[in-house]
């Protein structure tokens, strides 16, 4: 049997994490206000002749588009999963109850992706970096005592 109580409380809980996103990064609002902003910036009539500035705009009204759906369609998706869960607790149908645990489950793990992207899209992320690794001491010592050292 299917125990919406606690699913409940699941989605509260990521309910509860996507505030938090949003607050971290902005609410959607403040996203649409900044989308507009850069939209409008296109319409002044010498935009287009600097392409390295209208390129950058450009990329910008795409990344901000793209957070502002990934958030509203997260929101609108655990809206509608609190309130069918909220129906099932009144009605009981245990196929649909089954079925919205999974999809809980689903959007749990899009809030993991989306709370990925998200926390990692700022000013610097989208540049490259270079790593590189030096073996130390302690390394050497392994070698050569063998895999007991660890």
């Amino acid at each position: 049997m299917v125990d919406l109580e606690e699913n409940k409380r699941k989605l509260q809980s990521m309910q509860e994490r996507f505030f938090n996103l949003e607050n971290s990064i902005g609410k959607i609002e403040d996203l649409e206000n900044r989308l507009k902003e850069l939209e409008n910036k296109t319409l002044a009539p010498n935009f287009w002749e600097d392409s390295k500035k209208s390129n950058i705009v450009l990329k910008e009204i795409k990344d901000v588009k793209s957070k502002c759906t990934s958030l509203k369609n997260f929101k609108q998706n655990v809206l509608n999963l609190i309130e069918m869960n909220g129906f099932l607790l009144i009605e009981n149908d245990n196929d649909l109850a089954e079925e919205l645990v999974k999809n809980t489950n689903l959007l749990e793990k899009e809030l993991e992706k989306l709370e990925i992207k998200m926390y990692l899209s700022g000013k610097y992320d989208k540049n490259n970096a270079i790593l590189t690794f030096h073996p130390g001491a302690r390394w050497n010592r392994i070698a050569r005592l063998g895999s007991d050292a660890l």
